[in-house]
Formats: C-alpha cells, structure tokens, sequence
C-alpha cells in the first residue's frame, strides 16, 4: 500500500515528502481534466527536481479529437524529455503514442467507471498498461478479488471527492445564456446544482474540455484502512480540499498505513476519525460504494420502475 496524492499546491511539498508520499499527480494545461493543480513545462521541470527519487505523474486524460493529435505527441514528448514518471489516459490514442514512440512511462489506464474486472485489466496489460485505476461503483470486495486475480498495479480512491458525470458540452454556458447572464464560469465560483429527488449535492465547473460534475460529498476509507492491503497504491483527491489541510489529511492516512503495517490498527482506527472529522466538520464523508451490492433482482428492478410510474 502506498499513498499516491492529487497535488492541489507545491506550497507543502516538502510536508508530504517528510509524512512519507513517493507518488505525486498534477495536470498541465494540455489534455488534463479534474486537475487540482495544472502546471507548465518549466514547472513541471522544477516540481521533477524537488522530488528528487519520488514519482511525478502527469494526467493526459482528456478523450483526444483527431484534430489534436498532433499536438498530443508533442505534448508527450515534451513529458518524455522532462522525464516524468508516469501517465494517468483513458483515450487508448495515448497509449498507441507511446508505444510507437517508445516511451518509458508508467502507463496508469484511468477511465473512470469502465475498470470493473480482472479479465479486461489482464489483457490490457499485455498492450502495455502498467496499473489501473479499479472503478469506484463496484464494492470493496470484488475490488479485493480483482486486485487478488489481475497481473498488472491497482488504483483504487479512498478520499476526497468523485467523479460523478462529464459532458463535452458546454452545459453551464449554455443555461447562463439562456436565462440572459452570459457569464464565465470555472472551478474557482464554486457552482454546485443537485439533481431533483435526492438530498444531496454536486459540484459543476467547466474547462475548455466540457462540463465536469463532482460529488460534494468526499469519499473516506481512513475507518476501513486494514481492508486495503489487495491494492498497490490508494489515491487521495485533493480537488476543494484546503491545501493546508490536505496535509494533515495525508498524515493520517499515512498513519493509517503505518499501523495497518504494525498490526495495531484497530486500536487507533477510531482515533484517527476522531481527528478528521474535528479538523473538516464542514465535510459530509461516506463510503461511497464500498458496501454497495451493485447486483440488481430483476423484480426488484420492475417493482422500483412501478413505483417511480405512479409517482
């Protein structure tokens, strides 16, 4: 188990370096998408050189339109010249680049939904991927038993928030013109809509890749440590998390893999909630679908569809 972190500011780095982080991701202003922190080629350069023996890993995991190939191999050229480490895609046009190229990155395949069995991941290891990142929707035990039954690196999320929804389409642009206020809208306002029938909330940003939705909820796994041990890294979001707190976030969970190692967790495992939840009380955590059963009756399924008819 290792800790591979979203940077959402190199302002701390050196914080995370003492807990313990060997693995760090960010994204550019090229074919990044949900990054916490984007960076340019100088500065990628220099977060390469403070890391020293640690891992850099770039997203490039925006869906690619022929128009840009182009420009995506220059893009992973240049990552290759600054020798990042590894490369956080879904678009296979990424994968094909570097192969053809000869590029020796970590390739992290990283679709969101779509990794949902060890068959699949076996497979695509054979056409290079390294790891994985395992899809949040299915529950922690068929994780387990991928991560038990596949060859290649598992990535699993165990904190912060979660990819809910992506549209190409400029959603937000186009209802604020429609309702007369043409405004720009990013990750910075803060926007957050919530779907009709649900108490909970999202949050919605645009970028020049479309419209992104979030949960507002964070995903928490710091109570459930000592079930992660199947899996090679465990990835904390940092998007609207506080940079300052991120790194008393981390500390815990770094804490929380210490004692899994010591075999004492059970007996600090409440303590260290204790100290997440007094140090974000604004933060509604879960467990997202860590113990959902994502196995339907069918007849559960037509009495719900009913249901919702007579409603």
């Amino acid at each position: 188990m290792e800790l591979v972190l979203a940077l959402n500011s190199d302002k701390f780095l050196y914080d995370f370096l003492s807990i313990g982080v060997k693995y760090f991701v960010v994204g550019t202003k090229y074919f990044s998408c949900r990054q916490a922190l984007s960076l340019d080629y100088h500065q990628l350069a220099k977060l390469k050189e403070k890391l020293g023996d640690k891992e850099l890993w770039v997203l490039v995991n925006a869906l690619i339109e022929e128009s840009n190939l182009d420009l995506l191999e220059k893009h992973l050229a240049k990552l290759n010249e600054l020798k990042i480490d590894g490369i956080l895609f879904q678009d296979f046009a990424v994968l094909q680049i570097c192969k053809e190229q000869n590029y020796h990155f970590k390739m992290i395949y990283h679709p969101d939904t779509l990794n949902t069995n060890q068959a699949t991941l076996n497979y695509l290891g054979l056409q290079g991927i390294d790891g994985a990142f395992l899809a949040r929707e299915i529950p922690l035990n068929e994780k387990q038993k991928i991560a038990q039954e596949t060859n290649i690196k598992t990535v699993v999320q165990i904190h912060g928030v979660e990819y809910m929804a992506y549209s190409k389409r400029k959603l937000l642009t186009n209802y604020f013109k429609e309702i007369g206020h043409e405004n720009q809208v990013s990750i910075d306002d803060e926007i957050t809509i919530k779907a009709n029938g649900v108490d909970y909330q999202c949050h919605i940003y645009e970028d020049q890749y479309g419209c992104h939705i979030l949960s507002k909820q964070q995903m928490c796994c710091l109570d459930i440590m000592s079930s992660m041990s199947d899996f090679d890294y465990l990835y904390i979001e940092s998007l609207y998390v506080d940079d300052l707190k991120l790194v008393e976030i981390v500390n815990l969970y770094q804490d929380a893999i210490d004692s899994c190692q010591k075999q004492h967790f059970g007996k600090v495992s409440h303590d260290l909630m204790a100290q997440l939840k007094k140090l974000t009380p604004e933060v509604e955590y879960y467990h997202s679908f860590m113990f959902d059963n994502t196995v339907y009756k069918i007849d559960d399924v037509r009495k719900r569809e009913e249901n919702e008819k007579c409603k």
